[in-house]
């Protein structure tokens, strides 16, 4: 008896643990998601969402008092920033989609010095009267010219066509220098500061892209094109004196891996291969800030890791000191001063969503700067689990499972479905939602079923029009895997997701009526036919996807695989969660679904939210809709 009562008392304290973390504790915005050291180290860039929307600060380096501040109207955030000098910076503006989209840039530029001085709005400028001029679009830097504090080098788009311009910091003249040859398409310069690769899309075929290299004489040549589903030679760094170009492929007929183009005789050269299926997820420069040479690439099979085919450069030494310190993290380094001395230094895990420091290269020596989410305390987090099994079909299916820490067996479990679904991955990091789920007893299970992003384009592409057939029953066979391992409890199973995953989680009780105990829905897109009214199906890019892989137009398939027509399969209790201003998956969405369950009879819980987009930014409305997953998950599955 007294051994019950000592276990008890055990469990209720590791509870106890878990309820003193707060609702809002998981889902408010972080202290700080990005920092950036000036090129000379006296200041340091910080991105910060506190406010629930982004802003950018400048910091001194040593005193932490703030220098600048970029703040914006609201619906508009902080976008991405960069130093162009000592003390200036830029800082792109961005239009607020949804928290769980990603915002949509505006081609609105400001500029800052780091003493607060000269703030303005770089681009698009006005003139006298105070309307936009007619000017190039778009605007991207691509080069910061270390020795001209004064002018960068960037690319704009004049008539639809690609330009490198020679751009002032102070009163945003430009003087164009160098030309594309394709509509839409992108340049990449060499060390002369001069394009010598175009890579993009024809506006006119969306499907094709097409690389085209610049020849001794100056002109531009068709090197090579690709349709999109075939894989594709992505130019990555002209290097080598301007005689290479490092490029990536995963094209069939060669070795997915980094390949070696000489300009010149243009033969390719396997640099390094990718083992397995998982995708390229970034690169890795030398230690370097004056023209960084690429060394290595990131990559995610299960972890992620670090892979350098050039083990000389001064960046894997240094990345193989810091991964030593920090055994059980990941380490990502930023681009170093210009003295290459000191640099920005990210560590993460599954249960730390980033500590930042500063690295010595000199001292060795790492500082304390600041953590993304200080109120969380990672040893109060759940480990996250890299899982795997097979589909019905033999197809192997990967994942990751969350599981609290005081019981890892038959527990009632919530099956988090990822939106995309296209493209888009769940990935080993720290997961909010995963972890909210984790400290209130749920196991939870995430799934890359067939579609989803990081393995590979075969993975991806083969699977268009799979949705609510193949790609639901990779969701269906990882449920039957965790009743089989005697992780979940089979009585007490629910599945959740947004955006797609919302789809999955109406189709999941659809399909399966007796598998889940109860569905969420939230922001989610559940009759294809109203993807017209979505932003992306007014462009030939998003029309052009829906038909080819959601099946848009085929009036049998959107019947057959959209929820609305078949909600009176339906058994399990249902909470319905939706955005008004959601432009991804509009209300007509939400109004389809729950005009269908009335007229089923069937009964739901549901919150609507004016002003709120493709996911919940306002923290009040965050705190109640996780409030109402806790107690509805809790009323249908719960201990």
């Amino acid at each position: 008896m007294l051994k019950k009562i000592i276990l008890l008392t055990i469990i209720l304290c590791i509870n106890s643990s878990y309820a003193q973390i707060s609702v809002e504790d998981f889902f408010k915005f972080a202290q700080a998601d990005s920092l950036r050291l000036s090129p000379d180290g006296k200041y340091i860039a910080v991105r910060a969402e506190s406010t629930g929307k982004k802003e950018v600060y400048i910091l001194d380096r040593k005193t932490k008092d703030i220098k600048q501040r970029f703040e914006f109207p609201q619906d508009y955030e902080a976008g991405s920033f960069f130093w162009v000098s000592d003390d200036r910076l830029i800082v792109s503006q961005n239009k607020k989609i949804g928290a769980l989209d990603q915002p949509a840039p505006t081609g609105i530029f400001f500029a800052g010095n780091a003493d607060g001085s000269k703030k303005i709005k770089l681009w698009p400028p006005r003139n006298k009267a105070g309307a936009s001029t007619s000017l190039p679009k778009g605007f991207r830097v691509v080069d910061a010219l270390p020795n001209n504090p004064e002018k960068v080098l960037v690319q704009m788009y004049e008539r639809k066509f690609p330009g490198i311009y020679e751009f002032d910091l102070f009163t945003s003249r430009y003087r164009k220098i160098d030309s594309g040859p394709l509509k839409g398409g992108n340049l990449i310069l060499d060390d002369k500061k001069e394009a010598r690769v175009s890579i993009g899309v024809d506006e006119d075929n969306p499907e094709t892209i097409y690389i085209h290299l610049k020849n001794e004489n100056g002109e531009w040549e068709l090197f090579n094109e690709y349709a999109r589903k075939e894989g594709m030679l992505n130019p990555i760094q002209i290097y080598d004196n301007d005689t290479k170009l490092y490029v990536s492929s995963n094209t069939d007929g060669r070795k997915r891996g980094i390949y070696s183009l000489d300009l010149k005789t243009k033969e390719l050269s396997l640099v390094h291969e990718l083992k397995g299926d998982a995708d390229i997820e970034g690169f890795i420069y030398d230690y370097k800030r004056e023209n960084p040479r690429l060394v290595g690439i990131e990559r995610e099979p299960d972890f992620p890791v670090s892979e350098f085919f050039d083990k000389s450069s001064s960046r894997f030494l240094i990345q193989a000191k810091l991964e030593s310190a920090f055994p059980d993290k990941v380490v990502s380094i930023g681009t170093p001063t210009k003295d290459d001395r000191l640099s920005v230094v990210r560590v993460y895990n599954d249960k730390d969503a980033g500590t930042f420091y500063i690295y010595d290269n000199e001292s060795e020596k790492l500082t304390f700067e600041m953590k993304a989410l200080p109120w969380i305390d990672e040893k109060l987090m759940s480990n996250r689990h890299p899982i795997s099994f097979k589909a019905r079909d033999g197809l192997e299916i990967k994942g990751y499972l969350t599981l609290p820490n005081h019981k890892q067996k038959d527990l009632p479990m919530v099956l988090l479905v990822h939106g995309g679904p296209y493209g888009i991955k769940d990935s080993w990091a720290y997961q909010p939602e995963a972890q909210f789920f984790s400290s209130r007893g749920y196991a939870v299970l995430q799934v890359n079923y067939r579609g989803s992003g990081g393995r590979g384009r075969n993975f991806q592409y083969d699977h268009y029009q799979k949705v609510g057939m193949e790609m639901q029953d990779d969701l269906t066979d990882a449920t039957l895997w965790a009743i089989n391992k005697g992780i979940a409890n089979k009585e007490r199973i629910c599945i959740y997701g947004g955006s797609y995953g919302g789809y999955a989680s109406l189709m999941g009780v659809i399909k399966e009526p007796d598998l889940y105990q109860c569905a969420i829905g939230y922001v989610g897109a559940y009759d294809i036919r109203a993807f017209k009214y979505d932003i992306y199906h007014k462009t030939e890019y998003g029309r052009t996807f829906a038909r080819d892989a959601w099946g848009y137009g085929n009036e049998e398939f959107m019947t057959e695989r959209s929820p609305v027509y078949h909600v009176d399969r339906i058994k399990a209790p249902l909470l319905i969660i939706h955005g008004q201003a959601d432009p991804i998956c509009p209300m007509e969405h939400y109004e389809a679904l729950t005009s269908a369950l009335d007229k089923a009879q069937k009964e739901y819980e549901s919150i609507v939210k004016a002003h709120e987009g493709h996911g919940f930014y306002s923290m009040d409305n965050r705190i109640e809709i996780y409030s109402k997953m806790e107690s509805f998950l809790n009323k249908h599955i719960g201990m």
